[in-house]
């Protein structure tokens, strides 16, 4: 417990902080995202850190004065009527939010206000990057960040690994929230609350940042981030999830059949080399990946979901199960001794047709295979780095619909986060481009554009 004093110091410590940030933002609104993708993979790290529990809400808050001040910073401008960004999904995205909120409120009230949240509060960055979009310099300053977060956090996987749980409950994590383990093996979490955020995040890290740096290998930053490589698999591996493997396979293979050739090569040659050593491997290990009884229990639970849209063909209402349904008792003052006793589903599809039914399921798909569609477009329209960014993104679109099968991909924090801010900075690219070519008017005020070059 924190002294009188102590808590004192850090909540002035907080609010100096906290001040000299908010300046920050609002002088360039775009900084705010920027921070919040640095900031989110270190969120697990306040399961352990001398804070109040009202910092946990520092992503929303943040999230929030960062839109204030762009719709402030827009209005204020003198340049272009329309900031430049493209957004082909939006219609679906729209429809989708309103009968989202529709069915979280016709069926629990006003405690739908916390799914409505859960689901939906992260597509306000595409709307924030709207008002204040990311010029060329924004873009690879957040490819930096993807880079240079998912080495990091490798690393500190591979510590949590090498230190073992025993050290890890000392440090004040929980055993069985953060703490996991599988077949005996410790399950790294990193600076993560769970294993399968970091473990979808060093995914989505290979897959952007490696499309980046293959792109362009003879610069620095994206030569030391292709030397790391081997050390973000062993770290992801070590998070044992299975829904980041599967879409690290699948999104490699996309970058190889889209434009790097050689990828493929020696993706082949790793093919050969893990069927050669995987009968070599201790059965504790094997078993851990390839287990079927987990998938046995969610087929059963998928069967029966499948069977329930006779009886509720609109859906069970947004929130009835896995995450939002959580966060939705214990808003209404239920609390959790052990694992939740809410139905996973472990598969975003199911969850979208139990909560929001076939509708809400195509209109889920809408968004995410225009988005595909588009992404790997831009990455063929779009010169550059921006091309490359884009067949990034798309390679993580692809990961996504895979892991999505075996996950609730897309409300795992800060996985949404990413998703969303990664489509919205691919729109103010290809927007800028067509505005320069004069397709498109562009304010120079909009997005306060400067040299693209960067250096290493």
């Amino acid at each position: 417990m924190m002294t009188g004093v102590a808590l004192a110091f850090v909540l002035i410590a907080l609010a100096v902080i906290g001040f000299r940030v908010a300046v920050f933002v609002y002088r360039r609104p775009q900084r705010g995202l920027l921070i919040l993708a640095a900031a989110t993979p270190l969120n697990g790290l306040l399961a352990i850190a001398p804070v109040p529990g009202f910092v946990a809400g520092w992503k929303e808050g943040l999230v929030l004065f960062t839109g204030a001040c762009a719709v402030v910073r827009r209005a204020r401008s003198t340049g272009s009527v329309r900031p430049p960004l493209h957004a082909p999904y939006w219609p679906a995205a729209v429809l989708l939010v309103a009968i989202g909120c529709v069915s979280a409120f016709g069926t629990f009230g006003i405690l739908g206000a916390v799914s409505v949240k859960v689901t939906f509060f992260y597509i306000g960055l595409v709307v924030i990057l709207w008002f204040a979009p990311f010029d060329a310099r924004d873009r690879d300053v957040l490819v930096t960040i993807l880079m240079v977060m998912a080495m990091f956090t490798s690393v500190v996987g591979l510590i949590q690994l090498a230190a073992g749980p025993g050290i890890l409950i000392e440090l004040g994590y929980s055993y069985g929230r953060q703490v996991r383990t599988a077949g005996g093996l410790l399950r790294v979490f990193s600076t993560f609350n769970q294993p399968f955020p970091f473990g979808l995040y060093v995914m989505l890290g290979l897959l952007v940042g490696g499309a980046v740096a293959m792109a362009e290998p003879r610069r620095r930053r994206n030569a030391v981030f292709l030397m790391f490589t081997p050390v973000m698999v062993l770290a992801m591996l070590s998070s044992v999830v299975r829904a980041a493997i599967l879409g690290l396979a699948v999104g490699l293979i996309w970058l190889a059949l889209r434009r790097f050739r050689t990828l493929g090569i020696g993706l082949l040659v790793l093919a050969g080399l893990t069927a050669v050593i995987l009968p070599l491997l201790p059965a504790k290990i094997t078993g851990t990946f390839f287990s079927s009884s987990s998938l046995g229990e969610r087929s059963a639970g998928w069967n029966d979901i499948i069977a329930s849209i006779q009886v509720h063909p609109f859906g069970t209402g947004l929130g009835a199960s896995g995450a939002s349904a959580d966060r939705m008792a214990i808003a209404g003052g239920t609390t959790f001794s052990g694992l939740s006793t809410n139905y996973q589903p472990d598969n975003y599809y199911m969850k979208m047709l139990i909560e929001l039914g076939p509708i809400g399921l195509w209109l889920f798909l809408a968004i995410v295979i225009t988005a595909l569609v588009w992404t790997t477009r831009c990455s063929v329209t779009l010169p550059g780095r921006d091309g490359a960014l884009a067949l990034g993104v798309s390679a993580s679109i692809v990961a996504a619909l895979f892991a999505s099968v075996v996950a609730t991909y897309f409300e795992i924090f800060p996985i949404d986060v990413y998703f969303w801010l990664l489509l919205g900075v691919v729109g103010c690219a290809a927007a800028q481009h067509e505005s320069h070519s004069g397709r498109l008017p562009f304010g120079r005020a909009a997005a306060e554009s400067r040299p693209i070059s960067a250096s290493s």
